[in-house]
């Protein structure tokens, strides 16, 4: 074989060479950028589950702090109701008036319901003698008489 033919043959080889790494180099990119979106993939899942994890961890936090402000609450609650009752149990035996003042308001009643003492009595007049129109002193009471 000749000189000729083996430069041809490399030629050729070289050529297929060629061929043959391009596509090599091609699916070899793609596999890379394939991998880099796996990647990102991946770690934007971790983030969300990091994420997702926090937001519990909050929740819980929130969840436990409200549970212990009604707990709290309640307490509260309970002592304002015992204050009230001993509170009420405590005055119940003390009067709401002083003696003295009872004395007086029992003393009007009796007085208004022996003045009352009929069913067809007339409500009675607290204003002691004449006033308004009743006074006689206005002179238009005086006209209204004259005419």
């Amino acid at each position: 074989m000749g000189t000729i033919t083996w430069v041809g043959i490399v030629v050729i080889v070289a050529i297929a060479a060629f061929i043959i790494g391009g596509f090599v180099t091609k699916k070899q990119f793609k596999q890379d950028k394939l991998e880099q979106q796996v990647e990102q993939a991946n770690n934007a899942l971790e983030q969300y589950r990091q994420d997702v994890a926090d937001h519990l961890a909050s929740t819980s936090k929130l969840v436990s702090k409200m549970k212990d402000n009604y707990e709290q609450l309640l307490n509260h609650v309970d002592e304002t109701n015992k204050l009230l009752l001993a509170d009420k149990k405590q005055h119940a035996s003390e009067p709401f008036f002083s003696k003295e003042t009872t004395e007086q308001l029992q003393a009007s009643l009796q007085e208004r319901q022996s003045d009352r003492s009929s069913a067809d009595a007339q409500p009675a007049d607290y204003v002691v003698g004449t006033s308004g129109l009743f006074e006689g002193n206005n002179p238009a009471s005086k006209q209204q008489k004259v005419s």
